[in-house]
């Protein structure tokens, strides 16, 4: 009799165990739920997993996050301290980022980079934590802060497109403008085809369509920029004429002659990341053969000519993809580069 128990006892065991979803099982249920941007059950399943065990710091990670979307700052904020306190360093800097974005949301911006500063401390540097950094001084108007970390986050992957465009929006308030040219560019270039690209490349176009004269602050020496002949080569581009193609050819003459004059301007003894970064990049570019595609494929979010010419010519822009991934790919023989003219006057290096 009793072994007749002990063996029901085993098997009830074993058979409630089994029918018993694991908490890994649950939170990447409540993670995909997550993805599909129903919140609220995706919680549900991380509670779920927290009865099955409730140390589990991924659980009380997702849960953060989960109610970080659904705007409830507070309890976002009290699970993501849960993560720091137990330093749970797989998912650390992440809920350093919950907790700092929360405390944002709140309005509470000095508390966010407080906590961001303490992040870089606890956990290196690291890209994201430098780019959140690097919004909440913006956010702030602290622009020279903001570009730091900005600056910073690019210099350890310079793959993300966000960091890029908050860069250039920061560069653009201190009226560094050429450096800002620079970042909407390569912006447009990792993200070349959404609302924000539109935005962006209107703001880009806007710094070759300023009147500067009145202003000499932003045409005084910068970083080894003659920032005055730059201005000047810009100006003799314009035609006055207001339509979408003599836009555009404004917009290919005025890049050309800013990205050949400062190749022409580097020399050995420039550093910052205006002059190992974005010069080099887009000398190369310019020498490539594929700089019209580039041009064309930077602009389709603005001008609808380069939109259609996409559509229609999609070897060019394979070509160009296939020779900026790779470093290798076809030329386009029928790219125009235009009149360089005006660029011959710039002592070669």
């Amino acid at each position: 009799m009793r072994k007749y128990l002990i063996i029901t006892f085993l098997l009830f065991t074993f058979t409630y165990s089994y029918a018993q979803p694991s908490s890994e099982k649950l939170i990447r249920q409540g993670v995909a739920l997550h993805d599909k941007g129903r919140y609220k059950e995706a919680i549900t399943c991380y509670e779920e997993a927290l009865k099955v065990n409730p140390t589990s710091m991924s659980a009380i990670y997702e849960m953060s996050l989960s109610y970080l979307q659904l705007k409830d700052n507070e309890k976002a904020i009290k699970y993501s301290t849960k993560v720091i306190t137990a330093n749970f360093q797989p998912l650390l800097m992440d809920a350093y980022i919950v907790k700092s974005t929360a405390f944002a949301n709140q309005g509470k911006v000095a508390d966010a980079i407080k906590l961001l500063n303490e992040a870089l401390d606890r956990c290196g540097d690291e890209y994201l934590l430098h780019f959140n950094l690097g919004l909440s001084y913006f956010n702030s108007k602290d622009n020279k802060m903001a570009v730091q970390h900005l600056r910073k986050a690019i210099e350890i992957d310079a793959t993300h497109s966000s960091a890029f465009l908050l860069y250039a929006y920061a560069l653009s308030d201190l009226g560094r403008w050429v450096q800002s040219f620079y970042s909407f560019h390569f912006f447009l270039l990792l993200e070349p085809n959404t609302e924000r690209s539109k935005d962006a490349f209107g703001e880009m176009f806007d710094i070759i369509n300023s009147k500067m004269d009145d202003t000499p602050e932003k045409l005084s020496p910068e970083e080894g920029v003659d920032r005055r002949m730059i201005y000047d080569l810009i100006k003799k581009k314009k035609t006055g004429a207001t339509d979408d193609i003599s836009n555009y050819n404004f917009f290919v003459e005025a890049s050309k002659a800013i990205f050949f004059t400062l190749g022409q301007m580097q020399n050995d003894s420039q550093s910052g990341l205006l002059w190992y970064f974005f010069v080099p990049t887009y000398d190369e570019i310019l020498g490539s053969g594929h700089f019209d595609t580039y041009c064309r494929y930077i602009s389709v979010s603005y001008f609808p000519e380069s939109l259609a010419w996409w559509d229609k010519n999609k070897t060019h822009v394979d070509n160009f993809i296939e020779w900026f991934e790779n470093g290798q790919g076809g030329v386009d023989e029928e790219a125009d580069y235009g009149d360089d003219s005006d660029l011959e006057d710039i002592p070669s290096k």
